[in-house]
């Protein structure tokens, strides 16, 4: 009995292989992509990426990784059973790694460890009658010998089955008694597959399997190719056209133009586009500026010459809607005259005899079959614009719209109905009316494509100012979609708030958001994420640019990002800066301190609440709020304490401080460290209007240095928040004669938490009636009951100055609510 494969019959095998890969009569064709012979043959094979994806939600569950690399992983030395799935649309290259992992198994290069790596031609395996795996096997590789074949299914250990393009013979058996287990039972071809699939024939053997689509499977691992990276789509334009700077040339211009990128991720793509570059250079010709100018070009590359008859072939193309068409939608699309023309097989893939009725005809490339689709509407009126068709459609449909981007298909099929023209700008017109009022970010995107791809500047401001556009959070931004928002926004001249929120931008969205971000007169970017590169783009933008807002709140940034946000302060017109909880410390303040100090800021509002800024880094802003313009300043929850408050105290003083609004809410500032903002307080020179000492740790004392404060002549004090600083009715009343006082300014009050009881009520009446100036009292979470309801009700009916009192999370009943209910400024 055989003990091992020879190695005689393992290189005869190997033979075969090499053979039927160099043999292989797909040729090149312009959409069908470069023969796999001829990639292997010289060398121009360049690797995919893959993802790990999970095969229910089709999401990927991993970072992208190198084909090559993943097979290695998946197919180790001692590895048993090994299944594995890669699936990807047409023209992704499943096919060509398949044939790259045969060859190089065969020429000994990879998985040596494999007796025999046998290749399953899904086509060959349904063929026939009912057959066993080894028959089959035996009728498929007849250069193996019965002996060879027999040893070699003994040990499926040492066995790599190889099946290409599954996607349309998966026909699940009606019941687990289909499922084949012994390899000389016969059974459908199908039958053997799915057992293959599942595991119960030849459960040892590893199996590496390409399909269209990811199929419910649950012994295989699945991997979606996602086809070329940019680095690898530049190692194909190198490969392909030899010459480092002309292809390093190309290559940015196909990266640049609109929305080719987006397609060169699958390699066939990308061949077609290298091949028409090279046809563009060799005549002197520009290469595309769009996807839809490059889809004319291989149009009127691939059409005959006659007008009428090239016409009459593209509506033929673009009535075809279905991926696979039969030889009768051929015949009902009118295309029964080019069945023999060479141009039918330039755009389609024929599956047999052009005469069989059996025949099956499939487009050799999908974005093709979309763009005569798109170019049937206009050259033939009674085709209407179809309903829930792809993105593509859509997309050529605006670009077709453009007599610069249609014009190579009108070099082949005639002139365009202007009517025609002016019915689909109508359609745009009331899609982007019917869109931007919505709330659904994804469809906002695909109307500002659209509008990017029609190229026509009048029919977006025209459009954009008839519709009631949402401005909502455009947080999950592709890089397309924040060209097209860039390119909305130019047309506009100016967008008055541009919100990212919790928006991840890379260095390539923010560089094609750039002119969207100069225009915009308000950008939130708060819970955002941008790298330093992303962040150098934005602080250029905010130099140039006519922004006054900026929020960055709860956005960790990187030190030297925060820097060159910093150093742009110096040149930009902004005057609102919001950074709460960004993860800066004292040692940031000194970039900021810097900016501030610059003779150039114009800068009036800054928010740093809830950073780490301690001490040192208070006296840095402190430094700043002496001699600039700042009205505004928020360091709520900033971890310094009263022993920066004489600094504070000093600036607050200082002959150029133009500080009108102050929140250190919730630091320990302490008894010394509050009084000594008192006594700034009561200055001349102290501007200061609006105050928040929320949490303060103030006591008593602090709080009756704040009464003589409020009854300053010279204090400017018109709010004040003083809450959650848990004392009693006693301190309040310090408040009640303050406010009493013909001195006090006060407008609005907030005694948060004190907390009051109804004791101190008739006191609290008294005050507020005396008082000519307050109109709001924020007395939430405090310790009042039903019986304080009607002495407040009867203040408010008889005090019309008082627009608003906040009695919410009180020890209220519902008995009483009827009758805070008739005064209608008692929110509680």
């Amino acid at each position: 009995m055989q003990s091992e494969i020879s190695y005689d019959m393992q290189q005869l095998h190997k033979e075969a292989l090499r053979d039927s890969v160099l043999n292989s009569t797909l040729p090149n064709s312009l959409l069908g992509g470069q023969a796999v012979r001829d990639v292997i043959q010289r060398g121009h094979y360049t690797p995919l990426s893959v993802c790990l994806c999970d095969p229910c939600d089709k999401v990927w569950r991993g970072d992208r990784e190198v084909l090559e690399n993943v097979i290695s992983q998946e197919f180790p030395p001692g590895a048993v059973g090994r299944r594995v799935l890669f699936h990807g649309g047409v023209g992704m290259g499943k096919t060509t790694v398949v044939e790259k992992v045969i060859w190089d198994w065969a020429t000994g290069s990879r998985l040596q460890h494999y007796a025999l790596l046998l290749p399953v031609p899904v086509s060959a395996a349904l063929e026939g009658k009912a057959e066993s795996l080894q028959s089959m096997l035996g009728r498929i590789h007849t250069h193996i010998s019965a002996e060879t074949l027999t040893f070699a299914l003994q040990k499926p250990q040492d066995l790599l089955l190889v099946l290409d393009g599954l996607e349309h013979h998966l026909c699940s058996p009606s019941s687990s008694s289909s499922l084949i287990c012994d390899v000389q039972q016969e059974a459908t071809g199908s039958e053997l597959l799915f057992s293959l699939l599942h595991g119960s024939l030849l459960p040892g053997a590893s199996m590496l399997i390409t399909s269209r689509e990811p199929f419910k499977c649950t012994s295989l691992r699945f991997f979606q190719v996602v086809g070329f990276s940019k680095t690898q789509r530049r190692t194909f334009f190198r490969e392909f056209f030899g010459d480092v700077g002309l292809s390093e040339r190309l290559f940015q211009q196909s990266e640049q133009a609109l929305s080719v990128d987006e397609q060169c991720l699958c390699p066939a793509f990308c061949w077609t586009l290298c091949s028409v570059l090279k046809t563009q250079l060799e005549s002197n010709n520009s290469p595309p500026e769009t996807l839809t100018q490059l889809l004319g070009i291989i149009t009127h590359m691939l059409l005959p010459k006659q007008k009428p008859e090239t016409r009459e072939l593209v509506l033929g193309l673009g009535k075809l809607t279905n991926p696979v068409c039969s030889y009768n939608d051929i015949l009902s699309c009118g295309l029964r005259s080019f069945l023999h023309h060479p141009a039918l097989s330039a755009f389609l893939r024929i599956n047999g005899d052009v005469t069989s009725p059996d025949t099956t005809f499939s487009f050799l490339s999908p974005v093709m079959q979309e763009f005569l689709l798109a170019a049937s509407f206009y050259l033939d009126p009674s085709v209407q614009i179809l309903d829930k068709c792809s993105d593509l459609y859509y997309t050529f449909l605006a670009g077709l719209s453009d007599s610069v981007q249609r014009k190579p298909l009108e070099d082949s099929v005639g002139k365009f109905d202007e009517s025609r023209v002016s019915e689909f700008l109508q359609w745009l017109m009331g899609y982007v009316s019917k869109v931007l009022p919505g709330c659904e970010a994804k469809k906002h995107f695909g109307v500002f494509r659209l509008l990017l791809h029609a190229r026509n500047s009048s029919l977006v401001k025209e459009s954009i100012s008839k519709s009631q556009w949402r401005l909502m959070a455009y947080s999950e931004l592709q890089e397309p979609d924040c060209e097209a928002l860039a390119y909305v926004v130019s047309c506009m001249g100016e967008m008055k708030d541009m919100n990212l929120y919790s928006a991840k931008l890379t260095d390539q969205q923010t560089e094609k958001l750039m002119p969207a971000l100069r225009l915009s007169k308000s950008i939130g970017l708060s819970q955002s994420y941008l790298n330093f590169a992303a962040m150098t783009h934005l602080a250029t933008a905010l130099a140039e640019g006519r922004t006054t807002t900026l929020d960055l709140s709860y956005s960790t940034l990187e030190t030297k990002s925060f820097k060159t946000l910093c150093h742009a302060l110096t040149h930009s017109p902004l005057e609102s800066l919001f950074m709460k909880e960004c993860s800066l410390t004292a040692a940031s303040m000194s970039a900021l301190s810097s900016a501030l100090n610059n003779g150039f800021s114009e800068l009036r509002m800054l928010d740093l609440s809830g950073n780490s800024l301690m001490d040192d880094g208070m006296e840095m802003i402190l430094q700043a709020i002496r001699k600039r313009r700042l009205n505004t300043l928020r360091v709520f929850a900033c971890e310094f304490t009263g022993s920066c408050c004489s600094s504070l105290a000093a600036a607050l003083q200082s002959e150029n401080c133009c500080l009108t609004k102050l929140d250190v809410s919730l630091n320990d500032l302490g008894q010394s460290g509050v009084m000594q903002i008192c006594r700034a307080l009561m200055a001349p020179e102290c501007t200061l209007e609006k105050l928040e000492l929320t949490g303060c740790l103030m006591t008593k004392q602090a709080f009756r240095e704040l009464g003589r404060v409020l009854m300053c002549a010279s204090s400017r004090l018109i709010e004040l928040s003083v809450g959650w600083n848990h004392l009693d009715d006693s301190v309040a009343k310090l408040m009640w004669q303050a406010l009493k006082h013909h001195n006090c300014k006060l407008q609005h009050l907030d005694l948060d938490n004190f907390p009051l009881t109804d004791a101190c009520v008739d006191e609290l009446c008294e005050a507020v009636a005396a008082s000519s100036t307050l109109s709001t009292l924020i007395l939430e979470n405090n310790d009042l009951t039903d019986a304080a309801i009607p002495r407040l009700v009867r203040l408010m009916q008889d005090r019309p100055l008082m627009a608003k009192l906040n009695l919410k999370y009180n020890n209220f009943s519902e008995d009483f609510c009827d009758l805070m209910d008739t005064c209608p400024n008692i929110v509680y």
